[in-house]
């Protein structure tokens, strides 16, 4: 075999080991790809009877959950024992002449009875929410299907009340169960919170909101004098307030409960605080507390006395003018210290430093001008002061 021979053997047995390999390796990378594949599969089936068991779980339970509220799988005794308990709740909320007429017991498969009634009667507002909530309350696989409540026509504040109601009583249930002891969740236990939040609403105006207090929270009274102190409160709605004390201060402290004015006497100094409860109008009522704090202080000094004219403007006021407008005279008095005249008709008053007056008549002659009760003519180039003195001696 020649050289050339020898190399072209190697390169073909090269070849085929190449090939093999290649083989080798794409076999072994798809079973490792069938591997994982099964794997996976495997896992989701894992998952999916997992999930299965966990909804059978759940279903169990809630199946169990309906079974202890169910009625007795006995049809009669079922009808009697809801008919006895919702006569019974009925007259615990206080309905007037309550009727209660069963409608019929229809099967629904082989899963359940639906038993159905229609309740009528008459109540006010606040016995209806009592009702629901005695209703709701129990909790039976029930339902009130339909409500219709009117006005009674003939006794104003009353409400004619009809509805349907359903209740189910589970085929699988015992026949002996007895009544739910439970009261259910889903409803508030305390009467009074569900009333408020059904009651205490306004469907056709914004929500009420409480007044404000705008005033000062420290006020001063005057000792030994009665001082009237007005509490300053504002309402977004501009609804009508009242007043009261949350907690009675001293006997010395009276409050108007319309206007929200503070009365307060007392004959030493001291100081106290005063809670005070504003109630507005609206509906529902909104409430706001102020405590405001008030100090028994002694009255301010006097006020100083004015000072004296320093000097008199009417000693340097001379009627200068007698001007006819178009309608009428005008008297026409320069104030020299002021360095301004005054156009004065019939009936215009004035004040000029220690004269005070009206103008009576003007013609053309004089100025007739009346001070103090007392009447005198001014006439052009006469000064005011000496015109105004000269009728007080007369």
């Amino acid at each position: 075999m020649t050289q050339r021979e020898r190399i072209l053997s190697i390169a073909v047995g090269g070849l085929f080991v190449l090939v093999a390999l290649q083989w080798g390796f794409t076999k072994y990378r798809t079973a490792v790809r069938t591997r994982s594949n099964r794997i996976e599969t495997l896992r989701n089936e894992q998952l999916q009877i997992e999930e299965r068991l966990l909804q059978g779980a759940y279903a169990d339970r809630q199946m169990g959950e309906y079974l202890s509220r169910s009625l007795p799988g006995n049809p009669e005794r079922a009808r009697s024992d809801y008919q006895s308990w919702l006569l019974d709740m009925l007259h615990q909320s206080e309905l007037s002449d309550p009727r209660v007429n069963p409608s019929g017991t229809m099967p629904v498969g082989d899963l359940y009875r639906r038993l159905s009634y229609s309740v009528d009667g008459r109540t006010d507002l606040t016995k209806l929410v009592k009702m629901l909530h005695a209703f709701y309350s129990k909790d039976y696989l029930q339902r009130i299907s339909k409500l219709s409540i009117s006005p009674a026509r003939d006794k104003p504040g009353q409400l004619d009340l009809k509805m349907s109601i359903d209740a189910l009583a589970l085929m699988a249930a015992s026949d002996e169960s007895k009544p739910i002891p439970d009261q259910s969740w889903r409803v508030d236990p305390d009467l009074t919170v569900y009333q408020n939040r059904i009651l205490n609403r306004n469907f056709f105006e914004p929500p009420n909101k409480a007044p404000e207090f705008t005033g000062n929270s420290t006020v001063e009274a005057i000792i030994g004098k009665e001082t009237t102190l007005p509490l300053t409160f504002k309402d977004p709605e501009q609804h009508r307030l009242s007043f009261e004390f949350v907690e009675q201060p001293i006997e010395s402290v009276k409050l108007d409960e319309r206007t929200g004015t503070l009365t307060v006497k007392s004959d030493e100094k001291r100081e106290f605080d005063v809670l005070v409860r504003v109630v507005d109008s609206g509906y529902p009522n909104r409430t706001t507390e102020q405590k405001v704090t008030v100090k028994v202080v002694d009255p301010p000094p006097e006020p100083e006395p004015e000072p004296e004219y320093q000097f008199d403007d009417a000693t340097q006021t001379v009627l200068t003018g007698l001007v006819r407008g178009r309608e009428d005279w005008r008297a026409w008095m320069n104030v020299r210290t002021r360095g301004k005249t005054l156009k004065l008709r019939v009936g215009d008053e004035f004040e000029i430093g220690k004269v005070k007056g009206k103008v009576i008549d003007v013609n053309a002659k004089y100025v007739v001008l009346e001070s103090e009760g007392r009447r005198f003519e001014l006439k052009q180039g006469e000064v005011l002061a000496e015109a105004a003195e000269q009728a007080m001696v007369d």
